[in-house]
């Protein structure tokens, strides 16, 4: 497919340099989460849709202004920015969080008006179930496996995205893409605010004191006793649909997921938060750079594989603490248990990777993976004339996609 695809490199023709040296001044990524899976199909598919046709409005819009701004109309890719202005890079629907995301990159100003459209008519047409409830739960128990959460739209992210012309030492270079990240998220809020339906939490650059998301969460809202932590029924919140936390962090945040197998116990499990954490390796001497970690419970019917527990990691620090660093931690960890387990070499063959780990994977989008899609890269390994139809094409693998996910009810 097209998504797949675009991990490979440029044919070798010079293509790459050609596509980014014309990369504009500031590029930003924007996460956004949203409280709800296959109960709202119907109408988070809606909220996609129309959040592609508009990223394809504003596309024909910047290219309508760039040819107008032409007199001579040279049509040469020199000419013209091969970088696109915005584009919905990714979508995604895990069922037993009862969790969607959707994953935005582009200029600040449209990536701002797209968020916002989008999540407003999520706020307007979707309502928060505080219980949780799902198709299966006939007894309307609440739903063991949640994913944390304080509103409809729980979270809200828009990060700076860095090109080769931007060099790691040039502070002025990237505080001005940090800051158009910044203000993308305040103005994203602001549409949120006058909905009167959220109430917004701001954190990292967007909020005045550069406050972290873990305090505005543990202060500010209830996240750490939400979903499958909840002790309450409902949230402790007057706005309609709950609180949103929305902001800038310092770098690129990539998200990690660890799945484990029946066969680790929750004690077990928490071990492995506690190894993988970034803040224990000064105080407890493991850890990887810049990972936070939670451990989550993930409840499935037993067809499906039973109910397990996930470490989930957000990676603030991607390119000092990466999904390698986290495979390696991970090995350490597994061998640590292995030799708790059994004594003897031929005892601890038998608890290989696969008997504590069911799945490793990452979730959302990474840096690298925005650029490559805004850059059209796959439209010329295919020799895709039409700009046109490549986004035809890659709009329809990620619809199609998302419906896959709200499908499914395993990921």
């Amino acid at each position: 497919s097209i998504q797949r695809q675009l991990i490979a490199n440029c044919d070798g023709q010079g293509r790459r340099s050609e596509m980014m040296m014309m990369a504009p001044a500031a590029v930003v990524a924007c996460n956004i989460y949203i409280t709800a899976a296959s109960q709202r199909s119907s109408k988070l598919l809606s909220l996609l849709r129309r959040a592609q046709d508009h990223c394809q409005q504003l596309r024909h819009q910047q290219q309508h202004n760039q040819d107008q701004n032409h007199s001579d109309k040279d049509t040469s890719a020199e000419a013209r920015p091969i970088m696109a202005p915005v584009a919905i890079v990714h979508a995604y629907a895990d069922i037993p969080y009862d969790r969607s995301s959707f994953h935005l990159a582009g200029r600040p100003d449209f990536v701002s008006d797209v968020a916002s459209n989008l999540i407003c008519n999520a706020l307007n047409e979707i309502d928060l179930d505080t219980n949780g409830k799902n198709n299966n739960n006939k007894s309307g128990e609440k739903k063991e496996s949640r994913h944390p959460f304080v509103g409809l739209v729980d979270h809200v992210s828009v990060m700076p995205i860095s090109y080769p012309e931007c060099d790691d030492d040039d502070f002025v270079e990237q505080y001005s893409q940090y800051e158009a990240a910044a203000n993308a998220a305040r103005e994203i809020g602001d549409q949120i605010s006058k909905t009167n339906l959220a109430t917004v939490h701001y954190y990292g650059a967007a909020c005045p004191n550069n406050t972290p998301l873990a305090i505005v969460r543990r202060e500010r809202t209830s996240f750490f006793q939400s979903g499958s932590a909840d002790t309450s029924s409902s949230l402790p919140n007057a706005a309609a649909k709950g609180d949103t936390t929305i902001g800038t962090p310092l770098n690129f945040v990539e998200n990690f997921n660890i799945r484990l197998t029946p066969n680790v116990s929750f004690d077990q499990a928490k071990t492995l938060t506690q190894f993988l954490r970034g803040r224990n390796i000064e105080t407890k001497g493991f850890g990887v750079p810049g990972v936070e970690a939670l451990t989550l419970p993930y409840a499935r019917s037993p067809s499906d594989g039973g109910d397990v527990y996930e470490v989930a990691c957000n990676l603030t620090l991607p390119k000092k603490g990466g999904v390698g660093e986290i495979q390696a931690q991970l090995d350490k960890w597994i061998d640590g248990q292995r030799q708790k387990l059994s004594g003897t070499h031929e005892e601890q063959s038998k608890f290989n990777y696969e008997y504590f780990v069911e799945d490793a994977y990452p979730v959302g989008t990474t840096e690298e993976q925005c650029k490559r899609v805004l850059s059209e890269e796959e439209r010329f390994n295919k020799d895709i004339t039409s700009g046109e139809m490549f986004w035809l094409e890659y709009d329809k693998e990620v619809f199609d996609k998302f419906q896959e996910y709200l499908q499914s009810t395993n990921n």
